[in-house]
């Protein structure tokens, strides 16, 4: 079983193309899937959406009074996806702006039962592309992927900030029984690095997809806050910069 968690802040007009592409890419391959849709307080119609694709595909809602940001979102999603796996399920995280390209979702499963861990759709493989990015969000993506790479090194990984993944459902089961609720506990975006900086202290095989990121199709505005974000992955660095010492 796949379970995609996709956690949503006033994704109305971009869920429904997204939707209907992971039910046409699972559903004609014959993959048992569940997608979690985490409505963080949206004040659109996003709960809505989600409740009319239930007629027609495997999904679950799962809603926050208010907004509480990507990180909560993130947890409830991976804490409910993980409930009722098995062994051999998988769980994958993908942004609800439809920026991704649901098609990777295969070929990261087959990673995994290829013998990885974690697979990451990444910007920085040869075959990637970017499309429809600012320039400003494009440096200062690769600075911090850059400082990233340098400070904590992971065999396999150069994207460190992607929200694009694919994970072997006993390993996330077995980072919440390690660290409860603390396993996603970092505020904003950097929660996406925090997770693999945590994951990276016990063995595992981590490794890489060519990314093609389409911004283009992005139909809401953008969550993501440069300064805050900034400050947030500075705060991250020097936390576990400290831990090592």
């Amino acid at each position: 079983m796949i379970f995609i968690v996709l956690p949503a802040y006033n994704e109305e007009k971009t869920l429904p193309p997204l939707l209907t592409e992971i039910a046409s890419t699972l559903g004609e391959t014959g993959h048992a899937y569940r997608v979690v849709v985490v409505d963080d307080g949206s004040t659109d119609g996003t709960a809505a959406v989600v409740r009319a694709a239930a007629a027609s595909m495997p999904i679950s809602l799962v809603s926050h009074p208010a907004n509480r940001g990507l990180s909560e979102a993130l947890k409830t999603g991976l804490l409910e996806a993980q409930k009722g796996v098995s062994p051999r399920d998988f769980i994958v995280t993908m942004d609800s702006d439809n920026t991704h390209i649901p098609g990777l979702i295969l070929r990261m499963v087959r990673m995994i039962r290829e013998g990885y861990d974690v697979v990451i759709a990444s910007r920085y493989r040869r075959e990637s592309r970017v499309i429809g990015v600012p320039l400003s969000r494009r440096i200062l993506s690769r600075g911090g992927n850059f400082l990233f790479r340098i400070l904590f090194p992971i065999r396999g990984v150069r994207d460190f900030t992607s929200g694009y993944r694919a994970y072997r459902a006993s390993l996330i089961q077995e980072m919440f029984s390690a660290y409860g609720d603390d396993f996603v506990n970092r505020p904003g975006f950097s929660c996406m690095v925090d997770i693999l900086l945590k994951i990276r202290r016990r063995p595992m095989v981590a490794g890489e997809v060519p990314l093609i990121l389409r911004y283009d199709r992005k139909a809401s505005d953008s969550k993501m806050k440069v300064g805050k974000t900034v400050l947030e992955t500075l705060g991250l660095i020097g936390t576990r910069l400290f831990e090592r010492r």
